[in-house]
């Protein structure tokens, strides 16, 4: 390069000539010594192996006494080490203690320092490789050696602040060659030492070729060290890279444009507080203009740019994308361990500077810069570049009022003067662009402009409807739902195929109505028929989705298309059933779409995929809470609870599950190496950096980690109690009102009784049930389980554990079987008292009878006793006899008689209703007691073996069918 040979002229111009010779006379010197210990002793050196030459003229560095021949030592250590690996290979293991002591120790030659660090460049520099086989790089033994001493990289540093030019330069070269293998190593010396980020800046004030190497160093150093990018940040980096942006000529200009915007996507990579230094020196302005992609027509009419253009573009659109971002770095993330407060503090302070940056980023017209760079006429040829301006473009207006509105009423170019709504060539984009990369970034636009949107998503669920004009591709559709509709219908007759473009459509139209109750009432009503098509029967949208899940693949190379097909749109149904009953009512109201699930669920498809049969489980998870007992009878019949839950456990443990379930993380950064990848070829992609494999996304496993404990909770419910039955029972149900009597309150505690055995025998009959397919489901994993226990001896304890379990069952069912017969006995013992009771009352009752009819008979015989007395008298010709007092005072006494009476029996009838409706109301109370208890037994009993057997990995089921075999009929007892 230029700098060697102007410094060589300098030197040989500069060297006095008796050094020269010199020079050469301790040449001659050394080469003949060393020639004369080879004659005498044989060619060995202290290291074990051949140095290349390098060890003599290391020792003529550390020990000569001529300055001009410890010179000319380095001079030959650079060429020797640049030529021979072996030589390298020398400096690696003992010659950069002695560079470095050299350096150290030399403070009033400045030639000698430079050459000393010109060496150790080409050695760290050099690119030669290990000759054992293992192809390894020699240099980086080098690199080893001087990070394994601090103060080696204490004295490079120290080295950009001497005054020669070239001892800067090759000091700075060195530690950017060293930040490549051994970068933490520099990062932690550069923490360590209070000057050295002021250092590397001031460097960057130097000359161009000083600026260009401490601008990669900074590069290198901040990458993923939140510590250091801070610093970097608060020593002024962001005013000093835009400085140097603007002198190189801006988004045009040239590789130094790229290290700075490098440089600052480093500094604000998840870092708040960088982000919110940068907004507020106002440097948020500066960055959509190195965004601006300037139309230059090529030879085959399309938008072309330079390839440096495009890594500039490409660099700030990653400013942009992190600017507004609230995704995380998670290589970052994993180092800082925070605690639960602190990190909620940190997530609240990154998405209140996101939502400041959007506002900031807008007022400079930072969305219609995107769509121009990404969508209609007007977008660039390099499809890297689109894919970037449409992520970046996407998170601008994620939960942004104001920057969906903006795009709403955004438009962008087509056919030369032509406009139409920019959402709709997002669509365009989404349904029908060129790679899978820009589809899915063209889809996440579509997606934030509705998410947290309502209103958005109610205005194009509105327009689901084809107008039926123009091509099957949808071109002629002037709206967004329009061109959504026409890709859900089926293809060149066809009623179900793959196609691409209805998965991308089946994705939107989830955006469409997610969380929104009214976008789903209003989807059910959509008609997917052309409006010059319709005729009396219609092709409603929930149906169609359903009926696309038929579809099925002819070759193998189509499996995993199909897969992805069915996986979106049993998402989308997800969505759309979760907590919407009306539209769970109508997914019922057709006969065959609750099978068809139910099938899904059982086999996975034509794929025979689990993450399909999966998603088919959640959605009868959701249509089940809504409508339990129809669902519920569905399942058990045509998968099986046991299967039901094993594939819903499956997918929440599968690794695109886990993966995907995890928060969402920032793309990688982009470097000067796939930068330039990116930008020199017109189809390279931006890399994929979503999980989940298209199967599964991150808002999906909120709504089934939402959902699965609601479906165990209510499959349980249902099989451990009838749906109308209360939790406990209701302490008013056995208390007796103030306006009741005995007998109201004895018939109500005896239809209790009856309402609780009627409770318990629904119970059994569902746990019967449930035994009954649990059994066949253990005997048809019986050989299995036999033949791991002949193979493992974890299984045989597997079985012991078993074998104790069931005996343990054997017991709970005789004991359970004693109790109940022993609650039988005592029915029966209270159905005989109250036998008894009833008879004593009858028998009561007669004796009263009995007297009043004595009663009457005395009363008739005092009637005709009276009457002859006044007969008599008559006869006689006396007066009358005056009965008057006797008849008050027999009418006294009769009544005093009667009243005693009266009231005796009435004491006596009291006292025997009272103590047998006491007895009997006891003894109902009781009874009922008894079997609440026994009913609570049975389904503490169901619990706990369902513990057990959660924790022996055995089917809970099994147990269950054996404690239903208990159950004793009516009629035998």
């Amino acid at each position: 390069r230029w700098g060697d040979c102007l410094a060589r002229a300098n030197r040989r111009a500069t060297m006095p000539p008796f050094g020269a010779l010199s020079a050469v006379a301790s040449k001659v010197k050394h080469s003949a010594s060393s020639v004369a210990k080879n004659i005498v002793f044989g060619h060995e050196s202290a290291l074990g192996f051949d140095d290349g030459g390098a060890e003599p003229l290391l020792d003529r560095i550390s020990s000569g006494l001529v300055p001009v021949d410890r010179r000319a030592a380095c001079e030959e250590l650079r060429d020797l080490v640049r030529a021979n690996a072996q030589a390298q290979l020398a400096v690696a293991t003992i010659g950069v203690p002695a560079l470095f002591e050299t350096l150290r120790e030399t403070t009033d030659d400045d030639e000698l320092v430079r050459l000393a660090l010109e060496a150790l460049f080409a050695s760290a520099s050099a690119a030669h490789v290990m000759e054992d086989g293992t192809g390894a790089l020699i240099k980086v033994k080098v690199h080893d050696a001087i990070a394994r001493d601090g103060g080696n990289i204490a004295q490079l540093i120290g080295e950009l602040r001497g005054g020669d030019f070239y001892s800067k330069l090759y000091a700075a070269q060195t530690l950017s060659e060293v930040s490549e293998t051994r970068g933490e190593a520099l990062r932690a010396k550069a923490l360590g030492d209070p000057t050295a980020i002021s250092t590397l800046m001031d460097a960057t004030k130097e000359n161009e070729v000083i600026r260009n190497e401490a601008l990669l160093l900074l590069v290198a150093l901040t990458r993923g060290n939140e510590e250091l990018q801070k610093l970097v940040a608060f020593e002024g980096a962001f005013e000093r890279a835009f400085s140097i942006i603007a002198e190189e000529g801006g988004g045009d200009g040239g590789i130094v444009v790229q290290d700075c915007l490098e440089l600052c996507n480093n500094l604000l990579r998840d870092t708040p507080s960088n982000q919110t230094l940068f907004r507020e020196n106002g440097f948020v302005r500066n960055v959509p203009a190195l965004a601006v992609v300037e139309r230059s027509i090529g030879a085959d009419g399309a938008s072309v740019i330079p390839a440096q253009k495009c890594a500039n573009t490409l660099c700030a659109l990653e400013t942009i994308h992190l600017l507004v971002s609230t995704d995380e770095d998670q290589t970052k993330r994993e180092a800082i361990r925070l605690d639960a407060e602190l990190e909620t503090m940190m997530i609240q302070q990154r998405i209140d500077g996101c939502r400041a940056n959007q506002t900031e980023l807008a007022k400079y017209g930072t969305v219609d810069i995107l769509i121009r760079a990404a969508l209609g006429d007007t977008a660039v040829k390099v499809a890297s570049v689109r894919i970037a301006a449409l992520r970046a473009l996407a998170a601008l207006v994620l939960d942004h009022d104001g920057n969906q509105t903006a795009l709403f009423s955004a438009s962008a170019e087509r056919a030369g003067t032509v406009t139409e709504p920019a959402l709709l060539s997002c669509g365009r984009t989404a349904l029908h662009g060129e790679t899978q990369s820009e589809r899915d970034a063209a889809a996440s636009v579509l997606g934030a402009a509705m998410r947290g949107n309502p209103d958005g998503q109610i205005l194009l669920v509105s327009t689901l409807a084809p107008t039926g004009y123009g091509g099957p591709d949808g071109t002629d559709e002037s709206s967004l739902g329009g061109l959504l509709a026409r890709a859900l219908m089926p293809k060149n007759g066809a009623s179900m195929a793959f196609d691409q473009a209805s998965v991308a459509a089946a994705g939107i139209l989830r955006e469409m109505l997610h969380r929104n109750d009214k976008s789903r009432l209003k989807a059910l009503r959509v008609n997917l028929e052309g409006v010059n098509a319709r005729s009396s029967s219609s092709e409603l949208l929930l149906p169609r989705c359903v009926r696309q899940l038929a579809v099925t693949f002819t070759n193998e190379e189509d499996k995993t298309n199909v897969e992805k097909l069915q996986t979106v749109f049993l998402r989308l149904l997800i969505v759309w059933l979760y907590e919407c009953a009306p539209a769970v009512d109508a997914f019922l109201s057709s006969p065959g779409h609750l099978p068809a699930i139910a099938d899904l669920a059982k086999t996975g498809g034509c794929t025979e995929s689990q993450h399909v049969a999966a998603l088919a489980c959640v959605v009868l998870g959701c249509c089940l809470l809504e409508n339990s007992s129809t669902v519920l009878d569905v399942v058990s019949a045509r998968v099986g609870l046991q299967n039901f839950f094993m594939k819903w456990e499956n997918m929440t443990t599968s690794e695109f599950y886990v993966n995907v379930s995890k928060k969402a993380k920032l793309p990688k950064p982009l470097t000067r190496a796939n930068a330039s990848n990116l930008a020199n070829s017109i189809s390279e992609e931006l890399p994929e950096y979503a999980p989940g494999g298209g199967l599964y996304d991150h808002e999906i496993t909120i709504f089934i980690n939402d959902l699965e404990e609601r479906v165990k909770s209510s499959i349980m419910s249902l099989y451990a109690k009838p749906a109308g039955a209360a939790d406990e029972p209701a302490t008013s149900t056995f208390a007796k009102r103030v306006d009741e009597d005995d007998v109201g309150y004895l018939v109500r505690l005896q239809q209790a009784l009856h309402e609780s055995q009627k409770d318990l025998s629904v119970a059994r009959a569902r746990n019967a049930v449930l035994a009954e397919q649990l059994l066949n489901g253990t005997r048809s994993d019986a050989p299995a389980q036999d033949h791991d226990a002949r193979g493992s001896p974890e299984s045989g304890a597997r079985n012991a554990s078993t074998e104790a379990l069931h005996s343990a069952v054997e017991a709970a069912k005789r004991a359970s079987a004693g109790e109940i017969n022993a609650l039988k006995h005592e029915l029966d013992d209270m159905r005989r008292l109250a036998d008894e009771r009833q008879e004593s009352l009858t028998s009561l009752s007669t004796a009263y009878n009995g007297l009043e009819a004595e009663v009457y008979r005395l009363e008739a015989e005092s009637k005709g006793l009276r009457e002859k007395l006044h007969a008599v008298a008559d006869s006689d010709g006396g007066l009358a006899p005056n009965t008057a007092a006797l008849d008050v005072a027999r009418d006294a006494g009769r009544e005093e008689g009667r009243r005693l009476a009266e009231a005796n029996v009435e004491i006596r009838v009291r006292d025997a209703v009272a103590a047998a409706l006491a007895e009997a109301a006891e003894a109902h109370e009781s009874e009922l007691n008894d079997l609440l208890a026994c009913l609570g037994q049975e389904e503490a009993s169901k619990e706990h073996l369902y513990a057990k057997l959660l924790e022996l990995g055995q089917d809970e089921f099994a147990l269950e069918a054996e404690l239903a075999a208990i159950v004793i009929d009516d009629d035998d007892g």
